[in-house]
Formats: C-alpha cells, sequence, structure tokens
C-alpha cells in the first residue's frame, strides 16, 4: 500500500507534525503502527529512561554493601551491586508473572519492574577494570568518573567517549590521547582546550580545524602548521611566541579562556557539526553516516532518521534510536541497545546481539523473542520473565498485542498507550531532571510536572570543606602530594570536590595547573558548548538561503550555509 504524507496532533503537546511516505515505509517494514507522539516528545519519553550523569549511594539488595547507584534512595525499585547483578545464581525467570488478560499489559510490566532487581549502574562489568566509578560504560580501565564511555583508558571526568587515553575533561571525544578540555575532537593528540577538532596535534584553544600541527587560538583552519590565532608563523617564532602565553599557569589560561571566545565568535559556523564523509544528513555532530535525517551526536548511522547518540558505528535502518549502535540494526523506538542488536522495538538497555525483542527493558546477554521482560538474563522465548516453548510464546504475543489495543494503558494525563506506542513516562524509574531529558532537552520544574513528569529535589552529599580552590598552587609544579587530602571549595558554586591520585599524575605528565572548579562545574561548562537536540528554522546570514539548523536563531552565532562555509574555510 502506497502511503502519503500525512499530518497528525501529538497526543502530547498537541501540535501538529508530519508523518512522511518514507516513514510509513519503515513503519510497515518493522509492523508497527505510525506514532501518536510527534518527534521531539517521543525523543524526550526517550531520554527520560536514561540516567547517565546522577549517581547517588545506596545498599545493594543482595549483599547489603553499599554500591554507587542511578538510583537514589527513595527510589522503590530493587537494587543490586554490579557483582550480585551478573551472578549466575539467578536469571529473572524466579520474578516472572503470569499475563492477566483482564489487565492492561504495561500496568503488568510496571509490577514487573518493582519485582525484579535492577543493575545498580549500567556496565560491562566483566569488562570493567578499576573503574567503579563510572556509569554507562563498556571496556574502560582505571578510569574515574566516565559517563557513556567505550574503550578507554586511564581517563577522567568525561562524558560520550570512543577510545580515549590519558585524558580528561573531555566531552564527545573518540579516537584521541593525551586531550584536556575537548569537545567534538576525533583522532586528536594532545589537543587542548579546543572544540569540533579532528586529526589535530599539539593544538591549544582552536575550533572547526582540521589537520592542525602546533597551532593556537585557531578557528577554521584546514592542515596548517605554526599559526596563531589564524596568523603565520615561523616554526622559531611560534614556539617563542606561544612561550610567552605561559601555558603552564593557571591565571593565564583563564585569561585566554575568555579572549579566545571573544575571538571565535566572530569567525562563521558551518550550520551543521560533522565530517566530510555524510552523505544526505540533517540533524548536528554527524559523522561518517549516509541517509541520517535528523540525527544527532551520531557516528556510522545509515538509512536512519529521529536517531541520536550512535556513538559506535554502526546503526543501520533505525528509527526513533537513542544510542548506542555497534552494529545494531533495525531498532524503533528504543534506547541504549547495542553490540549487534537487530529489530528491537519500544525497549531500553538490551544488549549484547538482542534480537526479536519487544517492550523489554535490560534484557541483558543475549536474549532473543521475547516480550515485556525486565530484567532478564540469557533468556529465550519469555514474557513478563516467564519462559514458554515457541509455539506457546507465539501465541500469547499475538494475544497480547490484540489485547493492548483494546485493554489499553492510560496515564495520569489521559494519554494513550495501544501497541505500537512506546514505553509510558510511568515506566521509567527517574525524575525527568536527572534523566537524560533533563540533560539535553532541559525544562522547568512546573512545566515537567505539568506534563506528568516526576522531580527530583536531590540530595547534596555534605563534606567539610578544608581548603578553597584559590589555595591552589598556579602551577603543577608546586602541587604536593598532600592536597589529596583536602577537601576543596569549587571557585564557582561553592560545592565540595576532591582530585585523585590518578587525576594528579596525569595532570602532571600535561604541565597543566589543577582546575578551580568541581566536576559539575566543568561538566555543564562543556554541554553549555554544544547545542541541544533540536533543529530550528533558519536564515543564513551570508546568502539569505533558510535551511533547518540545531544553532537557535535568537542566539548571536554568525551561522552559514554549506556553500557559504566552505568559501571562509582556510
Amino acid at each position: 500500500m502506497e502511503h502519503q504524507s500525512e499530518s497528525k496532533i501529538c497526543q502530547n503537546c498537541k501540535t501538529s507534525f508530519i508523518i512522511e511516505q518514507e516513514d510509513f515505509n519503515f513503519y510497515e517494514k518493522m509492523k508497527v503502527p505510525a506514532p501518536t507522539w510527534c518527534p521531539e516528545c517521543r525523543m524526550a519519553r526517550r531520554f527520560l529512561f536514561m540516567n547517565t550523569w546522577n549517581l547517588y549511594r545506596r545498599n545493594c539488595e543482595k549483599c547489603g554493601e553499599s554500591t554507587l547507584s542511578m538510583f537514589s534512595e527513595d527510589k522503590p525499585h530493587k537494587v543490586f551491586c554490579l557483582p550480585c547483578w551478573w551472578s549466575d545464581d539467578w536469571d529473572g525467570t524466579e520474578y516472572a508473572i503470569n499475563y492477566d488478560p483482564s489487565r492492561s499489559f504495561l500496568e503488568q510490566m510496571k509490577e514487573l519492574e518493582l519485582r525484579t532487581p535492577w543493575m545498580a549502574n549500567t556496565m560491562m562489568y566483566t569488562m570493567n577494570v578499576n573503574s567503579p566509578y563510572c556509569n554507562a560504560t563498556g571496556p574502560v580501565k582505571n578510569c574515574y568518573m566516565l559517563f557513556w564511555a567505550d574503550y578507554c583508558e586511564n581517563s577522567f571526568y568525561s562524558s560520550y567517549l570512543n577510545t580515549l587515553k590519558d585524558s580528561i575533561d573531555c566531552y564527545r571525544v573518540a579516537h584521541s590521547e593525551l586531550c584536556y578540555e575537548g569537545t567534538g575532537l576525533n583522532k586528536c593528540y594532545r589537543t587542548f582546550f579546543s572544540e569540533e577538532c579532528d586529526s589535530c596535534t599539539d593544538t591549544w584553544f582552536s575550533r572547526a580545524c582540521s589537520g592542525l600541527v602546533n597551532c593556537f587560538g585557531c578557528i577554521n583552519l584546514r592542515n596548517k602548521n605554526y599559526c596563531i590565532f589564524n596568523e603565520q608563523y615561523s616554526q622559531e617564532d611560534y614556539f617563542k611566541k606561544v612561550k610567552e602565553f605561559d601555558l603552564i599557569s593557571h591565571t593565564s589560561l583563564e585569561k585566554i579562556k575568555k579572549d579566545v571566545l571573544v575571538f571565535w565568535s566572530k569567525y562563521p559556523r558551518r550550520f551543521y557539526n560533522g565530517n566530510a564523509l555524510n552523505k544526505n544528513v540533517s540533524g548536528d555532530y554527524i559523522y561518517e553516516s549516509k541517509n541520517a535525517q535528523n540525527c544527532f551526536m551520531v557516528s556510522g548511522a545509515e538509512d536512519c532518521k529521529f536517531t541520536q547518540f550512535v556513538s559506535i558505528p554502526k546503526a543501520k535502518d533505525c528509527y526513533d534510536n537513542t544510542g548506542w549502535g555497534d552494529g545494531s540494526e533495525r531498532i524503533y523506538e528504543s534506547t541504549v541497545v547495542g553490540l549487534g542488536a537487530s529489530n528491537v522495538k519500544f525497549s531500553n538497555e538490551c544488549w549484547p546481539n538482542a534480537m526479536n525483542t519487544e517492550y523489554s527493558i535490560y534484557a541483558i546477554g543475549g536474549c532473543k523473542d521475547i516480550f515485556g521482560c525486565v530484567n532478564l538474563k540469557k533468556k529465550q522465548y519469555c514474557i513478563l520473565n516467564k519462559q514458554y516453548s515457541k509455539e506457546e510464546y507465539e501465541k500469547l504475543k499475538e494475544k497480547i498485542i490484540k489485547d493492548m489495543n483494546i485493554n489499553t494503558f492510560i496515564d495520569s494525563k489521559n494519554r494513550v498507550y495501544k501497541y505500537g506506542d512506546s514505553l509510558p513516562i510511568e515506566l521509567s524509574p527517574f525524575s525527568y531532571n536527572e534523566s537524560n531529558a533533563g540533560k539535553f532537552l532541559p525544562i522547568t520544574k512546573e512545566k515537567a510536572l505539568e506534563q506528568g513528569f516526576t522531580w527530583s529535589e536531590g540530595k547534596v552529599n555534605e563534606y567539610k570543606i578544608t581548603a578553597k580552590a584559590s589555595d591552589l598552587p598556579d602551577t603543577i609544579s608546586y602541587t604536593t602530594d598532600e592536597i589529596l587530602n583536602d577537601v576543596f571549595e569549587c571557585a564557582s558554586c561553592q560545592r565540595a570536590y576532591k582530585f585523585t591520585l590518578g587525576e594528579l599524575n596525569l595532570m602532571r605528565r600535561l604541565s597543566l595547573p589543577l582546575p578551580h572548579k568541581c566536576f559539575h562545574c566543568r561538566q555543564e561548562f562543556r554541554f553549555s558548548r554544544s547545542n541541544q537536540a533540536r533543529l530550528y528554522d533558519r536564515n543564513y546570514m551570508k546568502c539569505g538561503v533558510d535551511l533547518k539548523t540545531s544553532y537557535n536563531p535568537d542566539n548571536t552565532e554568525i551561522v552559514y550555509c554549506e556553500k557559504c562555509y566552505q568559501q571562509e574555510v582556510y
């Protein structure tokens, strides 16, 4: 059946959105009905099921030991520490529920959520080496405070990473080493205080550059050596001038940071951030992708739409897919599904090699042919964590799908969930402001409550501050191991923070002074340097062409279309 484009009213925000012919083709291929929520509301709903950056202390309900957890103590969910969760003495079928056709299926899933034990924080535990203070990580070694990271070693206080080594305070960085305060770096080495750079070495305070070696304070340059603020120097004069900047001093670095931001603001930005290996893409922070529309922070996305956070290539033939790729395909309305996953719908945290999975949460270890399961390991043909034969499974699954369209789940705001609608927000264990929705689609507490989300007031950990950040030495050479005994007051928010030995040793190796702000303030600054996951209609300043961009038209950046930007690149 050939569909035409169709306008619909979002069940959540009540605004109109368009379902294109190509969208209907995908839904038919996946054997699902068209969505009833608009793309942004669907994205926010998926983000709500992820809490990457907020961690708490609570006790494991199996062994009783204190553990770091995504779940605050006031959450009603049962939480196991990582050794207990990954142990072989349970698989999730112990908590099985018999399907009751007189009740909403999603209501029964909600009940199963509270029966089953949850992973305290999300890690490939067996591949994690000496890196306990991390979350949403794959293989990492000797790392501290990493979030959404894979294949990293000896790195600290960084997020959204793929293969990072010996680096600190990085965000959206891949295949890089010895970097500090980097945002949007790829294949960089010894690159500091820089943004959106590719294949740069010994580069400082630079933005939107590629192939630089020994450059400082540059923007929009390609394949240059010995440039300072976009001006060419001889090799001898370059090193002489850079030495005058006194890059080992905290005071000097803080002044340069301010000067660089002013300098960068004078130059145009490309309407989206990506590289030359893209073909037919729209969105932002897109790399090595093809036919990827309305995508955000993706690498190796192909034939995808409304997709975010593909941190490891590839993701193919996916719609409304939020992380992480790694050879996955045919994923719809799901979050954190990767590592060989295929044909996964309406699910969260299903990996590796999940297959033919629907309405499931934390189905780990290669689960296949499951429906409505929560915290299940290495199983096939399960519904609500109960084991069935293949024939029993297929028959009951078809009945439940029909029942979901009759005995619907209706949430507190009278939004109706039938088969084809993703997991209801009531099934998320996280409040809006502690989830990734609060990070990437921030709204006020009032608006969140009005839309039926919950809100966490948070808990401030009380630590006795023993020193102020202003007490720190101006250079690392005068910093002794004694600072590891102190609790410092952040120069910005006055929260307490400490330093670790690994961090101190790496900063000595980089010859950089210790930061005067806590991890939270440093992280928020890096996030503020990236655009939100929204597209706007914007008139481009040079040629007047109208295109969609993630640069908010209310902001003051100079934004050019692709053609005009290429004419300005040096």
